[in-house]
């Protein structure tokens, strides 16, 4: 067992954490790497500490083990998959090391809970590579998918139903963005039922698939008035599976799809009606023929019938009609569990866009004094002008976020900041927003200095025509709170704005001179005017 590290005061959340350096490590370089020994694949996640609900990924691995298959069939961990064992952990370990990781935390999952001889296995895992190995219960599993998923995923202020398919079990949960109400975990995972039910996977009896849609019925039915009485509004899904669906359904078109989300899956909602559209397709073929359909991963390639069949039922048997992803699951969880433990790191984070905003303006050189001044003068402006641009509070948080990114491009060079601000912000990996919202905060990075947005700019292009409206209404609001700090000192200290019918003048409290800003709001105004026909002027108080 390893050593607790001084920097940990609340105590490890796992009996078996493998510190890897020093303990005596700077605490702001807390880096932790969090191995998933799943039953399809092994997943490797190595992230530097940002805050206690943030962090950086530096790099993730897999190694398709498929230790449920063995599993399932001889009830034991065999000779040649305990030698894929011990040959992942260890690399997985190499890796780890190389980006100067402080702890790594390995946890086993349903696989490891079946296999006869797993306590053999996880003591010859730690002798073989110096690496411990926490055996979980589904319990444990589900509330760290949960931890993943709720921090990822913006519910809305609902409740959500969570599913997690894995290789030898599936997990449901339902909760609010702050808590998790319920949970269970099932044998109904894609390897152990692919193993039962479609042993020759190159053909799919259709007898075999109705027992199989039976078994997964009679097993999730009982619980259908339980979960009704909660009465969750979204199925989130996570995990190697459904992802793998979503890819299929996205790729294969359809209009209420969006078909250029392919990189960031996150947030990102697919209609029922697609699944089944592609479900009927990989249920009808065999390997040869699945392996053609686009966006299919060809190491799921046999499991991807049982996936569809089993996402099918859970819409079916609870009334869902789409499903929104999450990228993140257990081995994110790890880690977010273990990052609450530092004293160190700051929390208090009051929501996941703000926590993913904030985790990319530290990665990069940001100019936080200058950033929250503008975002504070954008928000006033706002405020004080919805007769003019008529939006509500989901498009003033957009506002927000954009006014606090709007300069990250700094980073890269002052020169064209704007568009390096627009390219940084479209890939970041910004969680809780839709693919529609995290377009419109590239725009909002690449057209707060000038230029009106067009629909050769990608992400302006890819919006929706609402959308498109709202970001034009966005930037020029954007425009004039840039102007308003453009020494970048914070001179003005409040606003009051009237507003005539051709007209808005912007009086000044400022706790210096103000010239600069005077300067570089006659510069700015022009987007504002154009967009809502209001001549824009200064006063002072």
């Amino acid at each position: 067992m390893a050593t607790e590290s001084s920097s940990k005061t609340k105590g490890l959340l796992f009996s078996k954490v493998t510190d890897i350096v020093s303990p005596d490590q700077p605490e702001e370089a807390i880096t932790i790497a969090a191995l998933d020994l799943g039953s399809n694949s092994f997943h490797l996640v190595v992230a530097k500490a940002i805050s206690d609900k943030s962090f950086e990924v530096l790099l993730k691995e897999k190694s398709m083990i498929r230790l449920g298959d063995v599993v399932s069939k001889l009830g034991y961990i065999d000779e040649p998959h305990t030698k894929a064992v011990i040959d992942s952990i260890r690399s997985f370990r190499t890796l780890a090391e190389s980006l100067g990781t402080t702890e790594m935390v390995a946890l086993a999952t349903s696989a490891f809970r079946d296999a006869e001889n797993s306590s053999e296995i996880v003591d010859l895992v730690e002798e073989e590579t110096g690496v411990s190995v926490s055996v979980i219960s589904g319990a444990k599993e589900a509330e760290l998918i949960f931890k993943a998923i709720s921090t990822s995923v913006s519910f809305h202020n609902e409740v959500v139903m969570c599913a997690d398919l894995g290789g030898g079990s599936l997990e449901l949960m339902i909760g609010t963005q702050t808590e998790l109400i319920w949970y269970h975990s099932f044998s109904l995972g894609v390897g152990r039922l692919t193993a039962k039910y479609f042993s020759n996977t190159d053909e799919l009896p259709a007898k075999e698939i109705q027992k199989l849609r039976r078994h997964v019925r009679e097993t999730l039915s009982p619980l259908r008035d339980r979960i009704e009485a909660f009465s969750p509004v979204a199925l989130v899904g996570s995990s190697g599976s459904f992802l793998n669906l979503a890819r299929i359904a996205l790729l294969s078109g359809g209009p209420t799809l969006d078909p250029n989300a392919l990189d960031d899956l996150n947030q990102v909602s697919v209609k029922r009606s697609a699944l089944k559209a592609i479900g009927k397709a990989v249920l009808k073929s065999n390997t040869q023929e699945r392996l053609a359909i686009p966006g299919i991963d060809p190491k799921r390639v046999d499991i991807v019938p049982a996936a569809v069949l089993v996402l099918d039922e859970v819409m079916q048997i609870f009334g869902f009609k789409e499903l929104t992803l999450s990228e993140w699951a257990l081995r994110e969880g790890i880690i977010l569990s273990e990052l609450e433990g530092y004293d160190s790191l700051e929390g208090g984070v009051d929501s996941i866009r703000h926590a993913s905003v904030m985790g990319v303006t530290k990665r990069f050189a940001w100019n936080s004094f200058h950033a929250e001044q503008v975002a504070k003068l954008a928000l006033s402006i706002f405020d004080q002008t919805k007769d003019l641009h008529g939006l509500s509070e989901k498009e003033r948080e957009i506002l927000l976020y954009g006014a606090l990114l709007h300069d990250i491009g700094e980073h890269i060079a002052m020169e064209d900041h704007d568009k390096h601000s627009a390219y940084l912000i479209e890939n970041s990996r910004l969680r809780g927003f839709t693919p529609q919202e995290k377009r419109a905060l590239a725009c909002l990075g690449r057209f707060h200095r000038r230029g009106y947005p067009r629909p050769d700019f990608p992400p302006f292009g890819q919006l929706s025509e609402g959308w498109q409206s709202v970001v034009v209404k966005l930037s020029s609001i954007l425009r004039l709170a840039d102007a308003l700090d453009r020494s970048h000192e914070a001179v003005v200290s409040s606003m009051r704005i009237e507003l005539t019918k051709d007209r808005m003048t912007i009086y000044l409290s400022a706790d210096g001179d103000f010239e600069l800003e005077s300067f570089g709001l006659r510069r700015k105004r022009s987007l504002f005017e154009q967009i809502f026909g209001v001549k824009v002027s200064l006063g002072m108080d």
